[in-house]
């Protein structure tokens, strides 16, 4: 049986609810739109809030472009406990006595942990190894060897305590990063960097790039929050306008079979820059990449998207 062309294409910029799960957040717009093409760009843990954006039909081919964007977090460490997620849904694994801790070493930990770094990914987290989610050989009581991974802290700001927990700090911080950043491993590892143990709570996403939400949970997004197009959501990527009235050949048919850029007269760009291209009604028709000599097409849609 062929299945159902979707109908409904473009963006929702979502402020998950603590409690659910990414996918849970899919399936609820999978029923509010009708559509069962529907995917995320950047799993959130179940406990934290913030930016998800999710891609409705065919704009879910658009998704691959948006995992490279900066992502800014805040949280909170609270310093003396470890959890074996290393947030506050585990079970605690350890503690240490780490009340007598000034704000000020907390602030020059940080910087050891700024810029280009080497993080070791959680046990509890989506990654595969051996074909297998680690969440899942984790529930199983399993552990298996992560190589570190290299992820760029772009800003880590440590503000201050909020409070105290068994006489230990609890302090406030934010954080911008590179993808694939994990900021419970970056809150352990500012524990460790101090001679002890911490683990992470309220986690909130506050930025995907330019998509930023308030300091107000909105409970009610994943309801109301608007369909947006793939062209607004692609804006931080060059655009390209291309007509359908060319004299010689129709240019944007010769760009949906996927011809170089070149033909089109545009030769300037970056190595690994990419552009989407539009038609002449502003609707995306193709993404492309700049490799060393050409421009060529990553994706060119099977029907424009607005």
């Amino acid at each position: 049986m062929s299945r159902k062309p979707a109908t409904v294409h473009g963006f929702v910029v979502v402020d998950k609810p603590a409690g659910m799960t990414s996918h849970d957040v899919v399936s609820r717009l999978r029923r509010r739109f009708g559509e069962r093409r529907v995917g995320h760009s950047g799993t959130l843990d179940p406990d934290a809030t913030g930016v998800l954006i999710v891609a409705v039909g065919n704009a879910t081919r658009l998704l691959q472009f948006l995992g490279d964007l900066p992502k800014s977090y805040s949280g909170e460490v609270v310093f003396g406990t470890a959890t074996a997620t290393l947030d506050a849904a585990g079970e605690v694994t350890a503690t240490r006595d780490m009340s007598t801790l000034a704000i000020e070493r907390v602030r020059e930990a940080a910087t050891t942990l700024t810029g280009e770094i080497l993080q070791v990914p959680p046990m509890v987290s989506a990654i595969k190894i051996g074909g297998r989610r680690l969440h899942e050989i984790a529930r199983e009581g399993g552990k298996v060897e992560r190589a570190p991974r290299p992820v760029t802290i772009h800003r880590f700001v440590v503000r201050e305590v909020v409070e105290r927990v068994d006489g230990n700090p609890v302090v406030a911080i934010d954080v911008t990063c590179s993808s694939g950043t994990y900021i419970r491993t970056l809150a352990a590892d500012l524990g460790e960097a101090l001679g002890g143990v911490a683990h992470l709570r309220n986690l909130r996403r506050r930025a995907i790039g330019d998509f930023v939400v308030g300091a107000a949970h909105d409970e009610q997004s994943i309801d109301t929050a608007q369909l947006q197009s793939a062209v607004a959501v692609m804006a931080h990527l060059d655009g390209v306008n291309v007509t359908m009235a060319s004299v010689d050949n129709d240019t944007a048919a010769r760009v949906c079979n996927g011809r170089s850029l070149a033909t089109l007269g545009v030769a300037d760009g970056r190595d690994g820059e990419r552009r989407i291209v539009l038609n002449e009604r502003n609707e995306l028709i193709a993404v492309y990449s700049r490799s060393s000599t050409d421009w060529r097409p990553e994706v060119v849609m099977s029907e424009p998207l607005a």
